[in-house]
């Protein structure tokens, strides 16, 4: 008998430690019956386990960066769980570089009597401006302030500028960088979301380099939103593409410089790129026949373009762009439909008129041209009118 109610007693311990849930309150020397059984509660440490548990998901949710944090009473009664949630907050917002915390009570009614429920946490977290890294075989190694201010300057448009244009630099920033989330202040788009929608689309049609970016979100309040990010790059690959883009076109800009500058007229200038993108790259066919959203977001970034001289239109977009704004010359990416499928091309400024250069399809071997060594110049420097009859763009 006496065995019997040491497995007993072990028992109810363990039931109570696992399921965390008490529909009563046990102290030291209560006793009550349970199934005809006299138990003599030991003093167990409710707050301290309930502590623990909230400790964990608030670490968890926080490095996260989550806006929004519902914690459950675990059947505790009110009095336990906020002694548990102001240890637990207070151990967990020191080192998840949270700024500002509410909290907010729940209760249900269960049979016309109140029941406390849980808790849910609106957290603020602090702003943080880390050095980026940019991974080498060796490593990791810091950039300097002066190679990474090149980097952006380089990459980022004139028009994204941060004194001209901050609300558009900011977002376009974060996804330079990889970030997971950023906080847009309310003073940048007025609180006006649409503003602020407006804003991410134009970013997302100015860069074609942004294709490993797969996911967007965001949440708003008073003071401002929070825009989140999901990627299908790891950010140390994104950063190795972005911060390291300014060095790859520089080296193939060598390549054509003096041709370049003995060009005498911006149409020469843009001839000499046009051909140089056209004779070196070769689009990527393996990626039409799998379609792999990896090799997508790398395709349709310069970086690759330039250093395996396999891409898509992205990638032959963007590397037309980047070294026509190395020498000097306007150039923006143009979206749209040719061939009935999604498509990406260019325009360049030539004195006051903006014309349409796809180097895509005057590619010789995309075409199935028979000699590589030539180019044609179907949809170099077309107008809007001629350049409608094959493409559609808004």
């Amino acid at each position: 008998m006496k065995k019997l109610f040491k497995l007993q007693t072990l028992l109810l311990i363990l039931i109570l430690l696992f399921t965390l849930t008490s529909d009563i309150t046990l102290a030291k020397g209560y006793s009550k019956n349970i199934n005809n059984y006299k138990v003599y509660a030991v003093k167990i440490g409710y707050v301290d386990l309930l502590t623990n548990r909230y400790t964990t998901v608030l670490n968890v949710q926080m490095k996260k960066k989550a806006p929004v944090i519902v914690l459950s009473s675990n059947g505790y009664n009110e009095k336990i769980a906020d002694t548990a949630l102001t240890k637990a907050v207070n151990a967990a917002k020191g080192v998840n570089n949270v700024e500002k915390l509410s909290i907010k009570k729940h209760y249900r009614v269960n049979k016309k009597k109140r029941v406390f429920i849980g808790y849910s946490l609106n957290v603020q977290y602090k702003k943080t401006d880390t050095s980026p890294v940019l991974t080498k075989d060796n490593g990791q190694a810091t950039v300097s302030l002066e190679s990474y201010s090149q980097s952006i300057d380089f990459f980022l448009l004139e028009k994204d500028k941060e004194n001209v244009n901050k609300l558009n630099y900011e977002i376009a920033k974060a996804i330079f960088e990889g970030k997971n989330s950023i906080f847009i202040d309310k003073s940048l788009y007025s609180g006006d979301i649409k503003t602020l929608s407006n804003a991410i689309e134009d970013v997302l049609y100015s860069y074609s380099d942004f294709a490993y970016l797969r996911q967007i979100k965001y949440s708003s309040d008073s003071k401002g939103t929070t825009i989140y990010f999901g990627y299908v790059l790891p950010q140390q690959e994104i950063l190795k593409m972005n911060l390291g883009l300014y060095e790859v076109v520089k080296n193939a800009a060598s390549k054509i410089e003096n041709k370049v500058n003995e060009a005498k007229t911006t149409e020469e200038k843009i001839k000499v790129i046009h051909d140089y993108v056209a004779y070196n790259f070769s689009y990527d066919v393996d990626f039409l026949k799998t379609g792999d959203e990896v090799q997508y977001a790398r395709d349709s970034h310069a970086y690759y373009a330039l250093t395996t001289n396999k891409t898509i239109c992205g990638g032959y977009s963007s590397a037309f762009q980047r070294l026509t704004k190395y020498f000097g010359i306007e150039s923006i990416i143009v979206i749209g439909i040719a061939d009935g499928e999604g498509h990406a091309w260019n325009k360049v400024k030539v004195g006051d008129s903006w014309l349409h250069v796809d180097v895509t399809f005057d590619d010789p071997v995309i075409n199935g041209y028979p000699n590589k060594n030539m180019v044609r110049y179907d949809y170099f420097l077309k107008t809007d009118e001629e350049m409608s009859k094959t493409h559609k763009w808004n």
